[in-house]
């Protein structure tokens, strides 16, 4: 066993200092996150066996309403978390300290700007047509949905915490504050639930309520300690650090705008279309194959600073070994999902039951959708690192402008139904999963010129 132990220990230790950071982040987030994704997975038995499957689809229409406001922040948290890299890669830490002050004070204009304008707003919106729902529903929506966007707002801010991690190659840290979040949730509901106070208000409650909580500690304990050196001393937006990251972070806002319009618009659609309770299915096999994006997530998410570092000094030797390496273990993670997709009814049966039916081509489309989603990410990751996004960019364009279209036709018009909706994002997904791959090629072999270099 100590000899296994001492292997283990020699392999995370070889290699370059960034690939030994990468190493170590990976395996911390493989604990942290495995228990994140356990504890996500738990949470939907649990709720659907409190709310029903109906409310329960309700609830997920509205978390996904709210998570298209994530991009709010205009692709800040993006350009940011690339000149942080940069500054911290520089050893520029008091330039890093102003990246810090400058996005937590312009999200908090943002968000206090959102929250304002939402509640004036909001009196005048119909949310019983806009989540269409039945007219047995006993709750009173439009509180919910004020209460919820309340506390995202204050979410917003919070979360810079998480950011300034994975900018420092600290990922592992940043899985663990959600995990903590998630934990924090599950423990509430259960609560909730055995208090007999469980309905639709108080577990949006405890959902929103549970990050803000894990966020708050977190920014107290880090900015206290370990990070003290670029604690915030006040929310000042510095106009050239703002700038600097703006420039960036314009081109990543439009990513943002279809990475939630096409991964998230899909509850609101199927729930126009066939009614709130057809969303539960789609929900939860989703759940399942997204668990095993998370799962990869994992491993390339450390890379995305380590890129920023190494194309800062022109490390190119190591981003070609990086990419070949990820391939492989790609490759491995699509054996696994076509295994997943075969074993998916026996896992549904005992996860949620036999109540809620879900059909073996959704659950194909969404094996699809994470086999091509995993492919892309592996390449965005390192775009994303480098900055040089702006392909991406226009495919995030046409994307977006596509998806929903595409989705209606083939759920409504072609009869797919609820399938069609996914099948709707993984034909929009091809497209990236050709185009990147040929970019990153180019760059990392330094043959890159005009467009594919931008």
């Amino acid at each position: 066993m100590m000899k296994l132990f001492s292997f283990i220990q020699n392999k995370i230790h070889t290699g370059s200092a960034r690939t030994v950071v990468i190493k170590q982040n990976i395996i911390g987030s493989f604990i942290i996150k495995g228990g994140s994704i356990i504890t996500s997975l738990l949470i939907v038995p649990v709720t659907l066996k409190l709310l029903n499957p109906e409310k329960y689809g309700i609830w997920i229409t509205l978390f996904s309403i709210v998570t298209w406001f994530n991009m709010m922040d205009i692709g800040l948290g993006n350009g940011f978390r690339n000149k942080f890299a940069e500054a911290i890669a520089l050893k520029k830490n008091q330039n890093a300290k102003k990246y810090v002050e400058t996005i937590f004070g312009a999200t908090l204009i943002i968000a206090l700007v959102f929250f304002i304008l939402f509640s004036i707003v909001q009196p005048f919106l119909n949310w019983h047509k806009i989540l269409n729902l039945p007219n047995t529903f006993d709750e009173d929506i439009s509180k919910i949905v004020w209460i919820v966007f309340g506390l995202f707002s204050l979410q917003l801010v919070l979360k810079n915490i998480s950011t300034v991690f994975l900018a420092l190659q600290k990922t592992a840290f940043s899985n663990l504050i959600i995990f903590l979040g998630n934990l924090l949730a599950l423990t509430s509901i259960i609560i909730l639930g055995k208090l007999d106070l469980a309905n639709l208000q108080s577990i949006s409650l405890a959902f929103m309520i549970s990050p803000i909580f894990t966020f708050t500690l977190a920014n107290i304990i880090l900015f206290s300690g370990k990070l003290r050196m670029y604690m915030p001393t006040h929310f000042h937006i510095n106009k050239k650090y703002f700038k600097n990251m703006m420039n960036l972070g314009l081109k990543f806002f439009f990513i943002q705008i279809t990475t939630i319009v096409m991964f998230t618009s899909g509850n609101f659609i199927i729930t126009q279309l066939f009614g709130p309770e057809e969303v539960t299915p789609y929900s939860i096999s989703f759940r399942l194959f997204s668990a095993t994006i998370s799962i990869f997530a994992i491993i390339i998410t450390p890379f995305w600073s380590a890129y920023t570092e190494a194309i800062t000094k022109n490390d190119f030797k190591w981003i070609r070994f990086a990419l070949k390496k990820l391939k492989t273990i790609w490759v491995l993670f699509a054996v696994c999902i076509i295994i997943l997709l075969f074993v998916s009814p026996i896992i549904f049966h005992y996860w949620v039951g036999d109540g809620v039916k879900i059909p073996l081509t959704l659950s194909a489309s969404f094996a699809l959708y994470a086999v091509l989603l995993s492919w892309s990410g592996m390449f965005s990751q390192f775009l994303n690192g480098v900055g040089k996004i702006k392909i991406q960019m226009y495919i995030a364009i046409f994307q977006c402008l596509s998806n929903i279209p595409l989705a209606i036709f083939l759920a409504k018009y072609l009869n797919f139904g609820v399938t069609g909706i996914i099948m709707a994002t993984n034909l929009n997904l091809l497209i990236s999963a050709i185009i990147l791959p040929i970019q990153v090629s180019k760059i990392s072999n330094r043959k890159d010129i005009k467009l594919w270099s931008k």
